[in-house]
């Protein structure tokens, strides 16, 4: 943050604002579009940065959903056995009840089953086969096989690559629509800043296999 921009908000240099980066679920899925936004276009002629444009991709994609599908208590994201740790530690009487218990998020693949599902005043995700297919298996493949590397030689094809990390944009951009959960308290700028990058990750990755 710039010296002029703390002026300007009234904050002096010694605001702890200054040395700390905040990140909230929202932030989180604009630094993952962002991230595929830079690296998208250099994939043509770096093919390595394939690796962070899944990583990207996916990581936006598991954003969104938690965003998408977190109600009021926090709770409709955990594993169901976290859950129900949770919602007692809330009934509990609160001079006894200890300490909160550690929330666990469900996986990639169950948070992918609930944004599909109907849910009072949560409107679904809404796939075709082709891309349920395509996301399945940048989480199963591609996403698992980066995030966990063994030794070993790994040579990807790169047709279809653009289409698995658009699929995952379009999930995302649905879920981040006014009118879901948590969505709703974007404001203008983190919008304008979801759209911007969206255009030039997609814009990227089409031009990925032109001639």
């Amino acid at each position: 943050m710039s010296t002029r921009h703390l002026e300007a908000r009234g904050k002096p240099l010694t605001d702890p604002a200054h040395d700390y980066i905040h990140f909230d679920e929202i932030e989180d899925v604009l630094a993952s579009v962002d991230l595929v936004a830079l690296v998208a276009p250099l994939g043509r002629e770096k093919p390595q940065c394939w690796k962070w444009i899944i990583i990207g991709t996916h990581s936006a994609l598991q954003g969104a959903m938690v965003c998408a599908f977190a109600d009021s208590t926090q709770t409709s994201i955990l594993t169901d056995q976290s859950a129900k740790e949770i919602l007692a530690w809330y009934d509990s009487d609160e001079a006894t009840r200890g300490k909160r218990p550690k929330e666990r998020l469900a996986d990639f693949g169950e948070l992918l089953k609930r944004c599909t599902r109907e849910r009072p005043n949560f409107k679904p995700l809404v796939l075709t086969p082709n891309q349920r297919r395509d996301i399945k298996r940048l989480h199963c493949h591609f996403r698992n096989n980066f995030a966990h590397f063994t030794p070993k030689g790994w040579s990807i094809e790169k047709v279809g690559l653009p289409r698995i990390a658009e699929a995952a944009l379009d999930a995302v951009e649905d879920l981040m629509k006014p009118g879901q959960w948590l969505t709703i308290h974007m404001d203008e700028d983190q919008r304008g800043r979801l759209d911007k990058a969206l255009k030039t990750a997609r814009l990227a990755l089409r031009n990925m296999n032109a001639p």
